[in-house]
């Protein structure tokens, strides 16, 4: 390695250099705001008289298999493409004849010495060739304006470059002189010596940080020759891309949580794929085969596109409310039903179970810390116990009506009172036109789009009961008027749909019934009913609360099986949960994915804190030495009910089996673990032995 600090003129000064953004680098990333700051960083240098301004480091390695005048840049490609936009401005503002300059050759030198090499054949003349679709939008820069590619980060900061320089803040010249200033440290690597990406991944550049996409794309392909990389990264990468709309680190996350069965944090998506990969010596093109695979099913779930009618509508409802935590489960899924032939109905009942469990719990309230969980281990679940007898959708069925606690399905008895009593208009927006769009919509083949109705604004949530109260709708409620406003006003049953004016919402019912587009010309069924009353009082509400439950329980239906596995199935719950261990005796544990015996509830608790004081034995001795320490059932001297789990640490475990669970979830809270950490596996119909 060897590096030298030198003006980035000189750098780009090749004569016959052509430099090379290799495929494993992201794409041009850098925004207006990052071209408006070096801008003003130019402006400052002429201000201020500088010599030299610092520009951060470029890191590159000669291509050695390919010709000996290409230079492959390993770091600093997002200043180098920004330098050559704002000089391809210059070059053409000069041509264009809308600035000038005092030096006569100004726009030659800029162009055949950092631009162009004008020696070489038409394909390689451009000294700058940056990824894909990057060198598409760049090289249309060369020619008119009615080619530019505006949809890229290339084409719009050229823009913003082209006019800031005629507005004239700084002549052609000053601009030069100032681009001159900027210094790089020249880091060029041997590649004979040097590891290239061990040293890309421990840069801190001065540009944008590099996202855990990033990082994986150049683990995949960095180690490659040229043309391999190439090879995979038009073949697979730049689809892979493509098909997750360039959300690779959060698809690959959702590919590692199928793989895995867990899902990583968002910072640690790069190093469990890594480990993943070299764990399992996983081939590059056998590992990039599998993830396009799994990114076409990732585009067909985002964007609805599976191909068949009746799932691309589920999909498109479950898209609204957004439960992307599903994805990874619905991509196992997809897999399964390729390999074995799934039929469309029985995917579609899959999704519709789905759909129901996810909006149930809404309603409900139940808690979702539990769902990744769920959701990372439920394929996995399902295939344990399916037979060749069974339908798949059957085992899913009986897995989610078995849960309970924070993972449950609400029953139709908890999500009807839930239906009745929850404050609708509160819902988030994607929540509440889920909601109206599945009431109006049901499972008809015509269809209104009440989502993109209700974003566009043409349709309104509308109190049919006013949020104020005026005199004439107290009188029509009755003497109670107080106490039917405050249980009703923002429930479901008082809900509706209506694309009139605001302005009609105080006035009296039959006003609002009758006025333009109002409930009685409504061609919404949601209306149906409202439209033929003559009056809105609490009669009506219960009326129509219980029409909308009726209807709930068919849209939402309860899904029922008559599969039973042949050995009954333990209960899975996390220390998270809002379930109660009382009285349950414990099968077994998981503490950050690795799977322990135990054969009561006092041996899991001694080993879980002795695991979290192998993890950090500072905070129980800090507990130990405080007097909060026995507050943590801690104690420095050996006593009755207490167990030794160090030298001069000793645990209380004559305590209940609550007690225990509770001291563990404030203990988790001190090491800053997610309850989801500890899977707590409970034996069926068992007493507890504690």
């Amino acid at each position: 390695m060897n590096g030298q600090a030198k003006p980035l003129v000189k750098f780009l000064d090749g004569s016959d250099t052509r430099f090379i953004i290799p495929v494993y680098q992201r794409n041009y990333d850098w925004k207006i705001e990052n071209c408006r700051q070096l801008y003003d960083d130019l402006k400052k240098v002429i201000e201020n008289e500088r010599e030299s301004h610092f520009f951060g480091s470029v890191v590159s390695v000669a291509n050695t298999k390919g010709a000996s005048s290409e230079m492959l840049i390993i770091d600093g490609q997002q200043r180098i493409t920004t330098i050559s936009l704002l000089f391809l401005a210059v070059v053409n503002l000069l041509k264009e004849g809308k600035i000038t300059s005092e030096k006569p050759n100004l726009c030659e030198k800029i162009e055949n010495t950092y631009l162009l090499d004008p020696y070489q054949p038409e394909e390689k003349k451009v000294k700058l060739k940056p990824i894909k679709d990057d060198q598409d939008a760049f090289l249309k820069l060369f020619d008119t304006d009615e080619e530019y590619n505006h949809a890229s980060n290339v084409t719009q900061n050229y823009l913003y470059f082209y006019n800031r320089i005629l507005d004239g803040e700084l002549t052609a010249d000053e601009l030069f002189t100032a681009v001159c200033s900027l210094v790089i440290i020249d880091i060029s690597l041997d590649p004979q010596k040097d590891d290239a990406q061990l040293i890309f991944e421990s840069l801190n550049s001065t540009g944008l940080d590099l996202s855990e996409g990033d990082k994986i794309r150049n683990f995949v392909l960095m180690g490659k020759e040229p043309d391999k990389q190439e090879q995979f990264y038009n073949k697979y990468w730049n689809k892979i891309e493509k098909d997750t709309g360039y959300e690779v680190s959060d698809f690959v996350r959702y590919y590692l949580t199928v793989v895995l069965s867990k899902t990583p944090t968002i910072k640690e998506i790069y190093s469990v794929f890594k480990e993943y990969v070299e764990k399992n010596k996983i081939e590059t093109e056998v590992l990039l085969q599998d993830m396009l695979k799994y990114a076409r099913y990732y585009k067909q779930i985002r964007n609805a596109v599976t191909g068949n009618a009746k799932v691309d509508l589920i999909m498109k409802r479950l898209n609204v409310l957004d439960m992307s935590v599903s994805i990874p489960y619905l991509m196992a899924v997809m897999d399964y039903k390729e390999k074995y032939s799934m039929s469309e109905d029985e995917f579609a009942k899959i999704l519709i179970t789905l759909e129901t469990y996810i909006f149930r719990r809404l309603i409900c309230g139940v808690p979702t810390n539990a769902l990744n969980k769920i959701f990372s281990m439920l394929h996995r679940d399902c295939l344990k116990y399916k037979k060749d007898d069974v339908a798949y959708v059957d085992v899913l069925i009986y897995l989610l009506v078995s849960k309970a606690g924070s993972g449950r399905l609400p029953k139709d008895s908890e999500f009807l009172i839930g239906l009745e009593e929850k404050n609708i208009y509160s819902m988030q927006s994607k929540n509440k036109m889920y909601l109206f769009d599945r009431f109006e919509n049901g499972d008809s083949v015509e269809h209104t789009n009440v989502v993109e109705l209700m974003e566009d604004g043409t349709y309104t949530i509308e109190h049919v009961m006013p949020q104020t109260l005026s005199v004439s709708w107290k009188e029509a409620l009755g003497a109670n008027y107080q106490e039917v406003y405050d249980k009703w006003i923002n429930r479901l049953a008082n809900l509706t749909l209506t694309g009139y004016n605001s302005q009609y919402s105080n006035r009296a019912f039959i006003d609002k019934k009758n006025a333009e587009k109002g409930f009685k010309d409504s061609h919404l069924h949601i209306n149906s009913m409202i439209a033929e009353c003559n009056e809105w009082t609490e009669k009506e509400l219960i009326k129509r609360n219980n029409l909308l439950k009726e209807k709930a329980l068919k849209l939402w239906a309860y899904p029922e099986t008559n599969f039973e596995p042949a050995v009954a199935i333990n209960e899975k719950h996390y220390l998270d949960d809002d379930f109660d261990f009382t009285g349950r005796k414990i099968a077994s544990y998981t503490f950050l994915d690795t799977p322990y015996s135990a054969d009561s509830w006092s041996e899991m608790y001694q080993q879980v804190v002795r695991f979290l004081f192998e993890l950090d034995s500072t905070i129980i001795y800090k507990l130990v030495k405080e007097e909060t320490g026995l507050g943590y059932h801690f104690s420095e001297k050996e006593s009755s009910g207490f167990v030794e789990i160090a030298p001069k640490v000793y645990l209380y475990v004559a305590s209940s089996t609550r007690s225990k669970i509770g001291n563990l979830r404030r203990l988790f809270e001190l090491y800053q673990l997610d309850g989801s950490e500890l899977g707590l596996e409970i034996q069926n119909n068992t007493e507890n032995d504690d």
